[in-house]
């Protein structure tokens, strides 16, 4: 009697391999936290839709929130903005806090620009989200440029510590590890 039979597609771990622009929904992973400095910062992570990365994860998105100035504080409206117009959030959607965008986004899709990113102090580099974009209608688009050599980090993309235990739809720290109900009437936009 077979047990199963070996499937590529049914791995831990799948990864995006280049650089380039992809659709993705955002994940349930996504969480708020703070950064180094201590300013709220939101940390998405993605799925991608389509091509031949469909279903790797494009991980920590940071996007950090900035008081202090009125420049700060325009700069931190335009920089959420940016990704809640590119997910088809509309004009006049009010956001009241940043957990409400962390729970209004996860579900969304959008299309993000990626590059490699600079390497860590461990030698890792990883891809780092560079701009945002509506849905690509022509899909997902590789660009060709893949992980740099001389990265310390140069896994084949099936390693368990990739795998998102928080997949079955709980977040991270934001609910105490409570579902999050992805029907979209319940989100805040």
């Amino acid at each position: 009697m077979t047990l199963f039979k070996v499937d590529s597609n049914n791995v831990f771990g799948k990864s995006v391999e280049e650089a380039g622009i992809y659709n993705v929904k955002v994940l349930p992973s996504s969480e708020l936290k703070n950064s180094n400095a201590g300013n709220p910062m939101v940390v998405l992570n993605y799925e991608v839709l389509d091509g031949k990365y469909a279903g790797g994860e494009i991980r920590f998105d940071n996007v950090v929130w900035q008081e202090g100035t009125t420049e700060k504080v325009d700069q931190s409206i335009k920089r959420f903005n940016t990704i809640m117009v590119a997910a088809g959030v509309p004009d006049g959607t009010p956001l009241n806090t940043l957990n409400d965008f962390v729970t209004g986004m996860i579900g969304k899709t959008l299309a993000v620009e990626v590059e490699w990113g600079d390497p860590t102090p461990k030698g890792n580099v990883y891809l780092t989200v560079r701009s945002y974009h509506k849905l690509l209608k022509e899909g997902s688009q590789s660009n060709g440029q893949k992980r740099p050599q001389n990265s310390v980090s140069q896994n084949a993309g099936f390693s368990n510590n990739q795998f998102n235990n928080n997949a079955q739809g709980q977040a991270s720290n934001q609910n105490n590890g409570a579902p999050i109900n992805l029907d979209d009437s319940n989100l805040p936009f």
